[in-house]
């Protein structure tokens, strides 16, 4: 690190890769036939345009094996390079997994678990696991959450931008149960069910990186306006991968026109903005670095962030934001904040988290 580094960093989106045959080999016999002969529907993320070259991934996190995939050059290039307290993983085929069938779904996330257990959990105590789960079949997310809750080393549950139904929908109530339950943030990253909100279906991968916003925004809206902090309230939400600068405008727009239209939202108790305060946490990768770098940390401090936001480098994509290079323009004491102090006041200290 640079002379101006604070203290070991927490990094909040870290992406590794399972390879076909280590899936296959952690199905069930029905299932692992099935996966063998017919794969799963959708692309696994990184083959999908607009990311084509590399793979979308970093040049020099291609080894003998697929960026991700290899637990030493990530320790090299990640853990060890930039000395890390700890690191949150982010399979993203859980994406895909969740649109097979309901069983197929729920085995595929059980091997991903497993999968991540055995290569990289098990292989470096600064890990840090995010539970995949069939998140379109809430009942059996929420048993397979349970079930993982017990290995403190799973502190997240991972879940997509893009639902099935609004995020906000009584069908993903008992996901949300399980979370609260067991006192574990949901942590929604960008994809999953193809929507392009925004900008339509991206021709250019600007599109798609303006997108992202698009994403968390509804998600955020969807879940304080339907009520579902009223109903969970100490669920907590990461948006991963999803911009910064747009939360101050969401707030003030959704409470103002609360304030005219609050009998159409008889479930809130509160000004749209204190759930947002109360309830979510975003990262910084990408995040907007706009030509006044103060501009950027006021723009953090009037959304109320500045205590809930966390570093992200999106590592192996080659988008990838460094620790001696990223928010550079932040005051000192934020910075630090974003880089360790705001992750340990929500993922468990147990793994040299804290200082």
């Amino acid at each position: 690190m640079s002379d101006d580094s604070f203290t070991k960093i927490v990094d909040a989106d870290v992406h590794p890769f399972v390879l076909p045959h280590e899936i296959s080999a952690r199905l069930p016999a029905p299932w692992r036939a099935k996966f063998d002969k017919y794969g799963i529907q959708p692309p696994v993320p990184g083959i999908a345009y607009p990311r084509l070259r590399n793979g979308g991934y970093r040049a020099d996190t291609w080894s003998d094996t697929f960026p991700g995939n290899d637990v030493s050059l990530l320790k090299e290039q990640l853990l060890d390079r930039y000395d890390m307290a700890a690191t949150v993983l982010i399979p993203l085929h859980a994406h895909s997994f969740g649109a097979e069938q309901t069983e197929f779904s729920e085995a595929l996330s059980v091997a991903l678990n497993d999968w991540l257990v055995e290569k990289f959990l098990d292989a470096d105590e600064r890990l840090i696991g995010s539970i995949s789960v069939p998140f379109e079949t809430p009942v059996l997310a929420a048993r397979e959450i349970r079930e993982r809750a017990r290995d403190t080393r799973f502190q997240q549950i991972l879940a997509p931008a893009n639902t099935e139904l609004p995020m906000s929908s009584s069908h993903y109530w008992p996901l949300f149960e399980a979370a609260c339950e067991t006192g574990l943030p949901l942590g929604v990253h960008s994809g999953g069910v193809a929507s392009y909100r925004l900008t339509g279906a991206p021709t250019y991968y600007l599109e798609e990186h303006v997108e992202f916003s698009g994403e968390m925004q509804s998600v955020a809206a969807g879940l304080i306006l339907g009520g579902v902090f009223e109903r969970f309230p100490s669920l907590q939400v990461v948006l991963v991968e999803g911009g910064v600068a747009w939360a101050g405008p969401l707030q003030w727009s959704m409470d103002e026109i609360y304030r005219t239209w609050h009998r159409d939202l008889p479930a809130l108790r509160a000004l749209p903005s204190e759930y947002f305060r109360k309830h979510f946490w975003l990262t910084t990768q990408p995040i907007e670095e706009p030509s006044r770098t103060d501009d950027l940390a006021t723009a953090i401090e009037l959304a109320g962030m500045s205590e809930r936001l966390l570093f992200a480098s999106d590592y192996p994509h080659w988008d990838f934001d460094s620790p001696e290079h990223a928010l550079k323009g932040l005051p000192k004491a934020m910075r630090q904040a974003v880089f360790h102090e705001n992750a340990s006041h929500l993922y468990r200290p147990n793994l040299g988290v804290k200082a």
